[in-house]
């Protein structure tokens, strides 16, 4: 399959990936949200029928990120950058899988500003995830931008907000392309869900490859999308 630029695919992300190699598509940034490998479900809900009920597809499979993040190193342009959000709970074993061929040079903490569920009476809420920040190379940032810090409070989107369960916030999304790309530069994220990766970069006037296995997820966050480029002009964009 020929991979293009802007474009989501509703494929399995190692197959789109080896595409890519095939065809010589070679990236400047990679943002993505992989499953935690926590097998998470929630019991929270009294309606079980919620789409947010639903298990994420492939959480209980470690050999995908060991496999995915070689494919990534390849696909991604020397001194680019990799961010990878993760939980508490399996960040040992992401480093550990990065730094077989990345450098990591920060473990971010995004501040939610809410705990989560998790078990109510036998754990404290987990009000932080994990950013892993590698480089291939060194991915110095864009002249005249800021030295964040390393942790980073962005609020976590309310159920109402989100279209996926997991979706992370475009302005934290945001802030990642700032700091490492120009206007049509391309961005990669092989765990495309909500497609927020692809909004937070068509609204900054940068290119993108979405992969998403699942067909509800992709249907879902490719209909988003398509209502971003609509209501976003070109004149908007200038």
């Amino acid at each position: 399959m020929t991979i293009e630029r802007n474009h989501v695919y509703n494929v399995d992300c190692l197959d789109g990936l080896r595409d890519m190699l095939r065809g010589g598509v070679h990236v400047d940034c990679v943002i993505t949200d992989p499953p935690y490998l926590i097998n998470y479900k929630t019991n929270n809900r009294a309606d079980k029928s919620h789409k947010f009920c639903k298990p994420i597809q492939n959480d209980d499979n470690p050999q995908l990120i060991i496999d995915v993040i070689p494919l990534l190193y390849d696909v991604l342009k020397d001194n680019s950058p990799l961010y990878m959000f993760c939980g508490s709970d399996k960040v040992d074993f992401f480093k550990a899988e990065i730094e077989k061929y990345f450098t990591v040079k920060n473990i971010i903490v995004w501040d939610k500003g809410a705990p989560t569920m998790g078990d109510l009476g036998a754990q404290y809420g987990k009000n932080y995830e994990f950013i892993i920040y590698a480089n291939k190379g060194r991915a110095p940032f864009m002249d005249g931008m800021p030295r964040y810090g390393d942790i980073w409070k962005f609020n976590r989107l309310s159920e109402k907000e989100r279209i996926h369960q997991n979706q992370k916030p475009t302005d934290l999304l945001s802030r990642i392309i700032r700091q490492h790309t120009r206007e049509g530069d391309l961005i990669l994220d092989p765990f495309g869900g909500s497609c927020a990766t692809a909004v937070a970069a068509y609204r900054l006037q940068r290119d993108y490859i979405l992969f998403e296995i699942d067909p509800d997820e992709y249907a879902t966050g490719t209909q988003w999308l398509d209502t971003v480029r609509s209501q976003i002009s070109i004149f908007d964009l200038i």
